[in-house]
């Protein structure tokens, strides 16, 4: 994917998950993984620990990351959460490649599952 078509496509899911949750501001990629982890837990609570944060957001990231080859889940534990398989280590080269991988694999789960090649919202 070329660079401005990631950063069209990165701002539309961030309008996206901006007004599907009323958001005020463009959300970051740690706030979409961590919705992205919610959707995957499939529980929902008003309030969270920051280890629970932390959590959410990990799953969220095991997630969209499985779509690369690097996780596979393995299974649900006691509390109900989904286990994950290393397959292999996610070593971007840069925080900047990290970030790049981690967002086109938001945008194809987004696009898989909630249909956001059809959202317009005039970006």
């Amino acid at each position: 994917m070329e660079n401005w078509e990631l950063n069209f496509k990165w701002l539309k899911l961030q309008h996206f998950v901006k007004d599907k949750f009323t958001m005020e501001i463009l959300p970051n990629i740690d706030t979409v993984l961590f919705l992205i982890g919610i959707q995957k837990l499939g529980k929902i609570q008003d309030d969270y620990t920051k280890e629970d944060k932390l959590s959410i957001t990990t799953l969220g990231m095991c997630e969209v990351l499985k779509q690369e080859g690097y996780f596979e889940e393995t299974g649900i534990d006691d509390e109900g959460w989904p286990v994950w398989n290393e397959l292999k280590p996610f070593e971007p080269k840069s925080d900047i490649e990290g970030q790049e991988i981690l967002k086109i694999n938001a945008i194809e789960y987004f696009e898989r599952d909630f249909d956001l090649k059809d959202y317009n919202d005039n970006v």
